[in-house]
This record gives structure tokens, sequence and C-alpha cells, in this order.
């Protein structure tokens, strides 16, 4: 009688491990990607992220053969996206196309979740400079006649921005402390309200990324006074960097990157990074990433977390320094 308890309890053990078997998640026996991936950017249609997430998802598929939609879910400067992609499942297939507005949103303490140990890094993308515009009529020429007026006159110098906490604000926020300036800024809904008061004299200065800059400074619409990185553009020769026009320790920038939800399983987060990051440097990719002023990065899931992590460190330094007001 005593020997049919252990066939009884191998019995329980085996129905048990076959329903959990039935329960575990379908990608977890599948190849992946076995459907839709689906690349969450948190601003709307048309902006840098937005372009930059649909080349990638092209390439993508071209090389996987997988399928692959863009959703641009905007609001609250990038959070109502991220909560999506955060509050996914974690199976690699919701993503999210994010930049360093990211860090400021974590570095203000505006996220809705952990920004570091909620999210799975997958890749980074691109680094792109900012370029700090005037109006052609402005009596600045250069950074140095810029600087100078501003010390001459502390407080009246005023600059626009997309808003408080936006990339532009905390890299000119960035440029008064590396100049030893004092700045105002006016916050408007958007970049280009800004470029538009900037060229009717009620603004000083803003900024813009290259893809917006080249043909305004080309044209003449717009004059340029530095650009950020270590060389000079190809499509705006004529404008010096940062380091050239006396700045050596100003180097504004935007990074863009793919993050994943928490508890990716590593083989999935491997396979993203490595067509990813074969997609970035493609000779031909990295070329339209070059014509929009931006460089390639690439790298490791560990690479991204530490730009992430530092990133969030120096705008949190600034915020502290310049004592903003974000909240």
């Amino acid at each position: 009688m005593n020997f049919k308890r252990p066939l009884l309890a191998t019995s329980v053990v085996s129905l048990l491990g076959a329903s959990l078997l039935a329960a575990a998640p379908a990608w977890s026996q599948q190849p992946f990607p076995s459907r839709t991936i689906r690349i969450v950017v948190p601003f709307s249609p048309g902006g840098g992220g937005d372009t930059m997430a649909r080349k990638v998802a092209a390439r993508f598929i071209e090389r996987t053969g997988a399928s692959v939609i863009v959703e641009n879910r905007a609001g609250a400067s990038g959070n109502i996206g991220a909560e999506a992609v955060v509050r996914a499942a974690p199976d690699g297939y919701t993503l999210l196309s994010t930049s360093s507005t990211y860090g400021i949103q974590a570095a203000i303490g505006k996220t809705p979740f952990d920004p570091l140990n909620d999210i799975t890094p997958i890749v980074a993308l691109a680094r792109q400079p900012a370029v700090v515009i005037v109006s052609p009529t402005s009596p600045f020429k250069t950074m140095g006649d810029l600087i100078s007026a501003a010390k001459r006159r502390p407080g009246e110098m005023t600059f626009g921005t997309a808003g408080v906490g936006a990339i532009a604000h905390l890299n000119l926020e960035h440029l008064a402390s590396v100049a030893g300036i004092s700045m105002v800024h006016v916050p408007y809904k958007g970049s280009s309200q800004a470029l538009i008061d900037m060229l009717a004299g009620n603004i000083m200065l803003t900024t813009a990324n290259p893809t917006v800059a080249a043909p305004i400074v080309k044209s003449g619409r717009v004059r340029a006074l530095g650009v950020g990185g270590s060389a000079r553009m190809p499509s705006m020769p004529n404008v010096p960097t940062f380091a050239e026009a006396g700045l050596p320790g100003y180097d504004p920038y935007d990074w863009k990157a793919i993050l994943g939800p928490k508890g990716m399983p590593r083989e999935i987060v491997a396979r993203l990074n490595a067509e990813i990051g074969a997609i970035v440097r493609e000779k031909e990719f990295a070329a339209t990433l070059e014509a929009d002023g931006s460089t390639a990065l690439g790298g490791t899931p560990e690479d991204l977390h530490a730009l992430i992590k530092s990133d969030m460190q120096r705008w949190r330094t600034l915020i502290k320094d310049r004592n903003l007001k974000l909240n």
C-alpha cells in the first residue's frame, strides 16, 4: 500500500510542472521576434527622436524581416510614453526610444517610476550637438560678444526654449554657468515659438539641433555663434565649436537610446543590442546621422546604463548649482 503514495506525489508534481509550462509566457518558448515589436516615442511625430526611431525601425525590418511599428505617445515631458513602456510586459516587444530628456526628468524627480531600476538599458543610438543661434540683426557676432554683453548687463540677457526643464533650457543654463554670466529664461510651448520670438527681437538667443539650424544658418535667417562637439560640422563649416569660441568647458548635446521594461530576458536584450548596434554602425546609416550632425554611439547595455546615470548626476549638479526651480 505504501508504494502507491510516492507514485501519487510524482503524478501531482508532473501535473504541476505541466501546468506551469502551459502558463509560461509564450515568448519564452518562441524564437524572437515572432510578432510585432512596438517602439514607443514619448514625443510628437516629426521631432528628432521620432525620426531616429523610424530610421532604426526601417533598418531593423530590412535586416530581420520582423514587424515593427513606431507609436507616438506624447505628454508630461516624455513621462507618459516612458511609463507605458515601464509597465509593459518585459518580453522585448515594447521598447522606448528616448533621449536626454529622460535623464533630466529623472534628475528633477518627475518620473513616476525608478528611472534606473525599472528599465532595461538596450543600446545607445546617437549623440547630437546643440547650436546656439541669434537673430541675423543681433549685435552679437561671436560668443565673446554675447558673453561680454551679458557681463555688462547682468540679468538682461534673455533666452527662449521649449519649456522649463527642456534639454535646451538646461543646456543654456550650463552655458551661463561655464561663462559666468546671468541670463533670464523665457519658456515657450515649443522650440519653434522660441525661434519665432527670437527673430522678432523679443528674446536674444536660443538653441537648435543641427538638423534645424543648418538650413536656416545657410539661408541667413539666423546667425550661429557656436556648435557642440570636438570638430566643426560639414553642414556649417563657418560655425566654430564652443572650444574654438573660447568656451572649452561647454559642450551641449542630446543623446538618443533604446530602453525596455525591467526584467527582460538576457538573450532578448543581447539580440536587440546586437541588431540595433549593428544598424547604427553601418556606414550608410552613420552617414545619415552625420548629415543630421549626429554621431553614432552603440555600445553595451552597461554603457547605456552608465550614460543615463552620469547624465542624471550632471543635471542634478547643474540644477543645484544654478538653484533652478523646475518642479
